[in-house]
This record gives C-alpha cells, structure tokens and sequence, in this order.
C-alpha cells in the first residue's frame, strides 16, 4: 500500500497515472472530517432520494475529505489472478487567496478516526492540495487581471521575512555572478516551500528583484539564476508561473479528473456521500436539485457499482445458513477471505495487494477500505455469474463486470424510503412498510422518547409528530416483519396506545381541514343552485 502526501505526490504521478490507464477497474473510498454537522438535516426513514440528497448536500457543502483511497486493479489472465495497486492519499483544501476554505471539524468524526489510528498531522502537515474546477477558473481570473497580491497574502509576515533574509545575499551575488551561474537558497525552501502562497511570491519578488533572473525549484531547492535576455524571453513564455502554481494547486484534483477522462468502472462500498463528496470538492460545487445531481455524476462516472447494493442482492442466493451475517464492508471482506466464501464459488480467481508484507486488517484507513471493496467487488461478481457456467470456465473482467450490469449505478441508501436509487434513469418506488400511526388510548399526548424506547424492541423504528396532533404520531419501520409484529402486538396487548397504517384522509389533520371545506363549499353550492 502506497502512502502519497504532498512530499511525494509529483513524483508518483506519472506512475499513478499508468496504473489508472492499466486497470480493469478502481475502487474508492474516503475518510471524511465531518458527517453530519448540521442537526436540523439528520437522514429519515421518511426520506426521499431527494430529500436525503438535500440533506447530504447540507451537510457536505462545508466538509472535506482528510484521506482518499484508490486502488488500481489490474488482471493476469494466465494466472486468473488481480493484483490491486493501493493507494492512501492524505488531502487538503488548497489554500491561496480567493480560495481560501472553512471547513467542519466534527468531534464525533475526530474521535472515530482516532480509534483506527488515523494520522492527523499527516493531514496537516503533508496533505496534497485540491481545489474543484469554480474555485480554479477564479483563481485564473484573479491572477489574470492582476488581483493576486502579496497585500493580500495571509502569511505576509512569513514572506516578508524570507525575502528581508536572502535580498542582500541574492543582490550580492548577482552583481558578481557571471551568466549560467546558479544559487541555491535552502532557507527558502526550508519554510516556504510547503506553502504554494508564499512561494508563488518569492519566485516573482526574486525575478523582478534583478533583470534577467530566473527562479526555479529543483530537488526540493530553491534556486536563482543568471540568464542572458534572450534564456529570460524562453524561460518566461516556456514556464509560466501562474500556471504552475495552479496546477500544483490542484493536486489530487488531477488523479480525480483522470479517472472522469479514463471513465473506468468505479467501485465503492456504500458509496452515495463519498460520490457528492468527492464531485463537490474536486469537481464543481454540488448542484441544488437532485435531478441535476444525477446527470452531472453520469456525466463525469457513468459506471459506478456500490458493493453494499450489490450484496444486498445476491444475499438471497444462498442459502441462509451459509449468508454473510452483515453487510458491512469488514463483514463481507471476512466472509470471502477467510468464511465461508472462501469454497462458495469454484475456480475464483486470486485476488492480492501489491505489497505481500502488508499487514491485513486496517479497516478505515482509505487505501485498505478500497481495496477491500475491490476484493469484495470481485467476488461478488463471481458469485453472480459462476453458476451459469461450466465449473472449469475462468472469467475475465469484462465478463464479469457485464454479468452485473443491471446493479450499475444503482447506489445504496441508508434507511431512507427507498432501500437504493438509480444514477441513470428512475428511481424505484418506496420498498419500505406504510407508515403507521400510534394513537394515545388514555388522553395523554404522545411521548415521542418513550414511545421510541418502546418500540426499538421490535426493530429501527422512527416516530415523527403529527401536525397539531398531540394524541397520534407517525411511525416509519425498516422492514415488512417488524411492522407485522408491532401491528400484532400494540392491536392485541396494549392497553395505553392502538397503532393502525396510516391513512391521510383519517389521521391528517390538514387533509381533513381540506376535505371538510370542500365539502362545505360543494353543499353550499348545491343549496345556491336548488333554492335560488
């Protein structure tokens, strides 16, 4: 598993770059540094596709990822075997004027990622920069017509004393220095070099410092020198420093932007907020209606498969006694590796990391967790289309990418109305229980805590008040066996609440205000017309 950080990110790109081209598919995952910040935008049964997508947009619009994961996998047809190129990318917000970003940081979130050992001052100190494309066309603009100053540089005082440093070293020299010659300033890039703001400013104070001064970074080094005018003229219209300042800038949006061009098949597990997540902060801000939402991200990846709404599909092809027990991503991945998934299916193919000595195990570090779901992928796939077939047939990627083609973009949502939605066509209607409704049987309003507490025994449930009702309240369930069961019981047993399916007509208070109004108004009509 290869860690990447902003130390080393330029000189892994190219083979970065390679490994995406090569794959057969990628799968992602990301560690967040909020999730859901905003109290009054919690996720609901009751929900919509877009209502939770409306939620999570709430949520998200000021949250940004600390670390990506990205494995690449690649298949050796002679040895049926995928071997997964792993990735860990430590992230962070760009940070230069205009562009400039608040972010949460949620406490929930911190103290979840530090059970799992996550390294925070590898976010801080070392995270790659991005940026999406709106903040990357201001930034042109500002730099364009000459907004980008160092009046504006929100560590002045850092760039200040860098330049008051090495000024009289840098004059010094160049009055002496013949042209060719060359100096490197350590110091510079000792403290600045981390900060793209601060050395976009000393690359243009130094070169207008002196005529015919050129400024470059090599091997970590800040270093100057002395050209002739004609070098200058080549130098400067051959490397342009806005544009290299952009594009270090936008860092890990390029890897993000890869993988839109390269269009590959991409995997994630539970993958709904990971998408808007990583659209909204290396892509463009996210679109307000959730139509919109889904032709932009079939745009940009028409091919997403999300391992969680897979498994929930081809669970039932087992038999009960031998289904994973749940379908969380460690649970499926522990199934197939070392459960019984291991014999389920003949003549699976092999399915390793790139580095061997790699301790297993590492679940919510990004890079383990996609490669995880690519392993998961994998077997599911298998799963799905080995039955089909003679037992001595070996399947190729392609194969069994195609053998799940009616699971593509078919994205999984946690306890909303729906139990999954479809990127790239309609969405399918509610599979949840109707709504129910519980009603007080002793005059007293409803306790929405204590009826909660009552009815957990028989599962998620969600109570929810009724409009200007305080003897009933609205009853969301999970699934069809818990709604039979709290049915059964409350109808027989309970002598302190009666709970029924929901009907608008009777337990609506603002549908019967309509009702009875239409009503009155139709029979006054009728006694107009008859006695007038």
């Amino acid at each position: 598993m290869c860690e990447v950080n902003s130390r080393n990110f330029k000189f892994l790109y190219p083979e970065i770059k390679k490994k995406l081209q090569e794959s057969k598919f990628c799968s992602i995952d990301a560690e967040f540094s909020a999730l859901d910040p905003l109290p009054n935008k919690k996720a609901s049964i009751f929900d919509t596709p877009s209502e939770r997508y409306s939620k999570l947009n709430a949520n998200l619009s000021a949250v940004v990822p600390l670390q990506v994961g990205l494995t690449a996998f690649s298949f050796d047809p002679k040895k049926n075997s995928y071997l997964g190129k792993v990735y860990t990318f430590y992230v962070q917000p760009a940070s230069f004027q205009y562009i400039h970003r608040s972010f949460y940081m949620q406490t929930g979130t911190i103290n979840f990622l530090r059970l799992y050992n996550f390294d925070f001052n590898k976010f801080a100190y070392d995270g790659i920069p991005f940026m999406n494309r709106d903040q990357e066309l201001r930034l042109r603009d500002k730099m364009s017509t000459d907004e980008v100053s160092e009046i504006n540089n929100s560590c002045k005082n850092a760039l200040e004393e860098i330049i008051d440093r090495q000024i009289n070293q840098v004059k010094n020299w160049y009055a002496e220095a013949p042209i060719g010659t060359t100096l490197v300033l350590p110091k510079v890039c000792t403290e600045g070099c981390s900060n793209e703001e601060i050395v976009f400013f000393v690359h243009k104070t130094f070169r207008s410092m002196c005529k015919n001064l050129w400024t470059y970074m090599e091997n970590g080094e800040f270093v100057v020198k002395k050209v002739s005018p004609e070098e200058y003229s080549k130098l400067n219209s051959k490397y342009c420093l806005e544009d290299e300042t952009i594009d270090n800038l936008l860092g890990f949006s390029k890897v993000f932007r890869l993988l839109v061009e390269l269009k590959k098949p991409i995997v994630g597990h539970n993958v709904f907020q990971d998408l808007l997540l990583i659209v909204g902060n290396f892509e463009t801000a996210l679109p307000e209606k959730y139509l919109d939402f889904k032709k932009l991200i079939s745009k940009l990846l028409p091919n997403i498969f999300d391992t969680k709404s897979i498994s929930y599909e081809l669970k039932p092809m087992l038999p009960k006694e031998k289904q994973w027990i749940d379908n969380g991503l460690n649970i499926i991945f522990n199934y197939f590796k070392n459960g019984f998934g291991r014999v389920l299916a003949t003549n699976s193919p092999a399915i390793e990391m790139d580095d061997p000595q790699l301790e297993y195990d590492h679940f919510h570090n990004a890079g383990w967790d996609s490669f995880c779901t690519g392993y998961v992928f994998v077997r599911l796939a298998h799963l799905n289309i080995y039955q089909k077939y003679p037992s001595s047939k070996r399947f190729v990627p392609s194969e069994l990418i195609a053998g799940l083609e009616q699971y593509k973009n078919r994205i999984n949502i946690i306890r909303g109305s729906t139990s999954y939605i479809n990127l790239d066509k309609a969405d399918p209607e509610s599979n949840r229980p109707p709504k129910l409704v519980i009603e007080s049987l002793k005059n007293r309003p409803v306790n929405v805590a204590q009826v909660t507490a009552l009815l957990s025994t028989y599962g998620f449930v969600e109570i929810k008040r009724l409009p200007y009702q305080k003897y009933r309240a609205l009853i969301a369930i999970d699934n069809y066996a818990n709604a039979r069961r709290i049915l059964t019981h409350f109808n027989t047993n309970d002598s302190e609440y009666r709970i029924s399916k929901y009907h608008p007509l009777r337990h609506s208070a603002g549908i019967r205000v309509i009702f009875v109004s239409c009503l009155a108004v139709s029979s006054a009509a009728v006694l107009w017309f008859t006695f007038r």
